[in-house]
């Protein structure tokens, strides 16, 4: 096995937590119109709620006013939270073999309607020696900040960490600082890259 990488750091969402493909249904939005996770990449109200700098009624508000939604505050914030839908199958069983042999961590864009689910229904803090909220450190991907911050927390250099993402974006500010950043849509590609590096035997 590849024995020069210290720690793992894995995105969440679209990559070991399988996500609705889209946050609300699109019903709600005007003829035409689409918001899956590229909308919601470019978002401004979602960076600011990602970043813990609006609450849940005030991200809903701005939603409202960004998608010109005919709907209540409640309905988003219900539809919004339904949005993760667990581990991708296999996650938990990956998860539970590198932690014999590596460090892992996550470093996550979420906010204050998801992190219960994730902590609490997803049971998620067993797997990792830290999880890193965009929504607790007023920071978010692809930010070189946000990297920095977990880099510093963990003691670790940035050549000795292999980092998983699903946004392009994100893994090339994650390169730039010398990190072993792949893309991965899926726990498949995930695995794949693992085994490509000898840090996973099939």
């Amino acid at each position: 096995m590849q024995t020069d990488i210290e720690l793992i750091i894995f995105d969440l969402g679209g990559v070991l937590v399988e996500l609705q493909p889209h946050p609300f249904p699109l019903a709600w939005l005007p003829d035409g119109q689409t918001f899956d996770s590229a909308g919601w990449f470019n978002s401004k109200t979602a960076l600011q709620f990602e970043c813990g700098k609006i609450s849940p009624d005030d991200f809903a508000r701005g939603l409202q006013q960004e998608l010109d939604l005919d709907v209540s505050t409640a309905e988003i914030i219900d539809q919004f939270t339904r949005w993760p839908i667990g581990l991708y199958e296999g996650a938990h069983d990956l998860l539970l073999q590198l932690m014999r042999s590596h460090r892992l961590a996550a470093l996550t864009n979420t906010n204050a309607l998801h992190w219960p689910r994730l902590i609490d229904e997803f049971h998620l803090p067993q797997y990792f020696s830290k999880i890193f909220s965009s929504h607790q450190m007023a920071l978010a991907k692809p930010d070189p900040r946000a990297f920095h911050h977990v880099l510093e927390a963990m003691a670790v250099a940035p050549e000795r960490v292999l980092f998983f993402d699903d946004n392009p974006t994100n893994v090339a500010s994650a390169t730039q600082l010398g990190i072993r950043a792949h893309r991965a849509c899926s726990l498949k590609q995930v695995i794949a890259q693992l085994q490509e590096s000898a840090l996973l035997t099939e």
